[in-house]
């Protein structure tokens, strides 16, 4: 209260030389003023806190509530506190001229607003910043709705000019259509579902709709001019009623609603399954771990056991040297092969080992479409796998160039055991694709959260741009 509503000793000063009687009241519409933006035309529903504060600020006595009270039945007396309170805060009525800049600046605000009251807190907002007093509802409404219908406009041209009509009727009509099997429903519900926790049914039903989606040619619409503010509020009309009420709607709001849907559906899709994917691989990587601990546990018993062996042999007071060494030798064999001590390498060779669900991974997400830099390691990686699987190939070539995987992977992918190297870079191709993601060097097409870094940024074309004064 005391920091919303609080006078400075020049506001205790100003009223003080302004008015000799009824400061309260001028005191509450410059407070009033300020902390809103409006001007306060009755007292009867100011809260009693407040009125206590300012007597407080005055140093008044709290009779002084009962006078203002009376004070304020006269409209001149209500009037002059208004336009006072006004000129100390710099606030103007609004004209025709504010009216222009402010349906000027919706236009612009319209595009990134989920409603039309969400556009009306916007003007509202930017009546306040530029000093203007907030008229009544009716009159920001009526200018926000206009706005808001000329961004709906836009977005139904758009979706014209994008989408070729034969097109968008045949997915409107599928979003319609039964599906087969036991849990029925129509398509639009199948694909509003929401992925429930992350596994390979989640991640199989993902890609599943990803399928369906492309396979209606979703990703080929370029629905990038309409604000993704809108396109997620047009989404979510879709989601939030049954598709019996969406199927009534007028061509034009089914036309824009249901491609900004299935546009944003796919967004979404896409963003879940290269998540499902990322905790995947940490579940493999994890899964590594684990057994290589268990092996190191079981190969600590082993040593210890040899080690006791071995100290038997050498104690042994009933033997010569030459039977020690023949004990020793046929305990130890001539060649050992000793593993690299690496924690972090072990859990690779293991990694390699569960090849069937690093391969079976990487089959499900090559539905995404993945991009990069074309030097990008990762990228090289993909490129290979991918005309390796086109050939058919089950080995990885003998003149595989290992430059383009990291360094800490080139034994493995040098292993005499083709088919094995070939696991190996498929290990390494999907813990690299999961930190290119993760830092941005890799992104995803058709994604809100994977996108190309240039993409979340405002285009130079636009930057070079004097700004509008919006806010």
């Amino acid at each position: 209260m005391d920091e919303a509503f609080s006078l400075s000793a020049k506001d205790i000063s100003d009223l003080r030389a302004a008015f000799r009687g009824s400061r309260l009241g001028a005191a509450l519409q410059l407070v009033f003023i300020r902390a809103t933006g409006r001007s306060l035309d009755a007292v009867s529903g100011v809260p009693r806190v407040l009125l206590q504060s300012l007597c407080r600020w005055l140093g008044l006595n709290e009779t002084a509530i009962a006078s203002m009270k009376t004070l304020y039945k006269r409209s001149a007396t209500r009037f002059e506190h208004q336009r006072w309170a006004r000129e100390q805060c710099g606030f103007s009525p609004v004209d025709d001229a504010a009216t222009a800049a402010l349906s000027d600046a919706l236009v612009t605000l319209a595009g990134s607003a989920s409603s039309v009251d969400d556009l009306v807190k916007r003007a509202e907002l930017w009546l306040f910043t530029n000093k203007y007093l907030l008229p009544g509802d009716r009159t920001v409404r009526d200018v926000a709705r206009a706005a808001f219908t000329a961004q709906e406009r836009s977005a139904l041209e758009t979706v014209r000019k994008q989408i070729a009509e034969p097109d968008l009727r045949r997915a409107i009509a599928r979003m319609f259509s039964k599906r087969q099997g036991r849990t029925g429903g129509t398509v639009l519900e199948w694909l509003r579902t929401p992925p429930a926790k992350h596994g390979t049914a989640t991640l199989n039903a993902t890609t599943r709709k990803i399928t369906f989606l492309k396979a209606l040619g979703v990703h080929k619409w370029d629905l990038s001019a309409i604000p993704s503010a809108r396109l997620r509020a047009y989404s979510q009309a879709v989601v939030n009623r049954p598709p019996s009420e969406t199927q009534r709607l007028s061509d034009d709001s089914l036309a824009v609603e249901m491609a900004c849907f299935l546009h944003a559906t796919l967004l979404e899709l896409t963003d879940a399954t290269a998540d499902i994917a990322a905790r995947r691989v940490c579940d493999f990587v994890r899964r590594a771990s684990s057994c290589v601990q268990e092996k190191q546990a079981r190969s600590s018993i082993g040593l210890r056991a040899e080690r006791e062996q071995i100290r038997r042999v050498l104690y042994d007071e009933n033997q010569t040297a030459e039977q020690k060494i023949t004990a020793l030798k046929a305990l130890i064999p001539p060649q050992t092969t000793i593993g690299e001590g690496s924690h972090a390498a072990l859990v690779r060779g293991a990694l390699v080992d569960d090849s069937r669900s690093v391969t079976a991974l990487l089959n499900a997400v090559s539905i995404l479409d993945l991009r990069g830099d074309d030097n990008d390691r990762s990228m090289k990686q993909v490129r290979v796998l991918r005309d390796l699987a086109r050939q058919g190939a089950n080995q990885l070539p003998q003149d595989f160039d290992v430059s383009i995987t990291d360094r800490v992977w080139h034994d493995l992918l040098k292993l005499p055991d083709r088919g094995k190297a070939l696991a190996a870079l498929r290990a390494c191709a999907v813990t690299s694709i999961r930190r290119g993601l993760k830092g941005g060097r890799l992104w995803l097409a058709h994604s809100r959260k994977h996108r190309d870094r240039e993409d979340t940024l405002i285009p130079p074309s636009e930057w070079q741009e004097e700004p509008a004064p919006l806010v």
